[in-house]
């Protein structure tokens, strides 16, 4: 999934600067990344109430608007759950970055090795094998082995967990799929999404751990079930061979 990074910077050219060293980080790690600038602080709250998330948000802490340390202040009151990172030319507010759980403070001038490390450890500590439901200021992680199955419905697909819990999520179901990029999750019909792992029986119909059925299409019966045996093979042929 594409990491959402949103960079507040009132200064064009330190804004421009952040935007290369980023770039520079996704092209030597082979990140995918979308950079999103804003020039005022207040804007990017605005997009915040109004439904955008950013994996990571870039604080400048001397805004002509607001404040970097008040709009993570806000940020945190409103739930969330990204990461925050203040640059700016002085290490006054350094200590009032841990009330916000800030996972980085950088000083101007900016060094691009400093930025390194402090990315590294944000990449690290997400899971990649996690999918990310979104729902403005908050996010939802669900472990890829806990989803059963993914249904759509009209405009919204529902997301089935192990636990019971269903997520609502308006993408389209072929969206998800390419979101996900794991070969355990098989299309085994137009609106249905399913976990191979969690197959217990296959026949005309898929019987899951946890007693619900999913159906196979009509058409394609024949693939759909090779490829179930195609993927219980390789899991049995050796760990190398499993997905993550």
């Amino acid at each position: 999934m594409k990491m959402r990074m949103a960079v507040c910077e009132d200064n064009e050219i330190q804004q421009d600067i952040m935007k290369h060293m980023l770039n520079r980080y996704a092209s030597e790690r082979s990140f995918p990344f979308e950079i999103v600038p804003y020039k005022f602080g207040k804007n990017f709250l605005y997009d915040m109430e109004e439904g955008a998330y950013y994996d990571v948000s870039f604080l400048d802490i001397y805004m002509e608007d607001i404040m970097g340390n008040e709009i993570a202040h806000q940020l945190r009151a409103r739930g969330y759950q990204g990461e925050i990172v203040f640059f700016t030319a002085s290490p006054d507010f350094a200590i009032e970055s841990y009330d916000v759980d800030a996972s980085g403070y950088l000083l101007k001038p900016l060094d691009y090795e400093k930025l390194k490390m402090v990315m590294d450890r944000i990449t690290r500590n997400m899971n990649p094998s996690t999918y990310q439901i979104r729902q403005r200021a908050t996010v939802t992680k669900v472990v890829y082995h806990e989803i059963l199955y993914i249904e759509s419905i009209n405009s919204k697909c529902i997301l089935h967990t192990e636990s019971g819990a269903a997520y609502t999520v308006y993408k389209t179901l072929t969206a998800i799929e390419k979101e996900l990029g794991d070969r355990r999750f098989l299309r085994c019909h137009q609106s249905f999404l399913v976990n191979m792992d969690h197959i217990k029986q296959i026949g005309a119909q898929f019987l899951l751990s946890n007693g619900d059925i999913v159906p196979i299409r009509q058409r394609g019966v024949k693939p759909v079930r090779q490829a179930c045996m195609d993927y219980f093979a390789s899991k049995s042929a050796g760990p190398n061979n499993r997905s993550v």
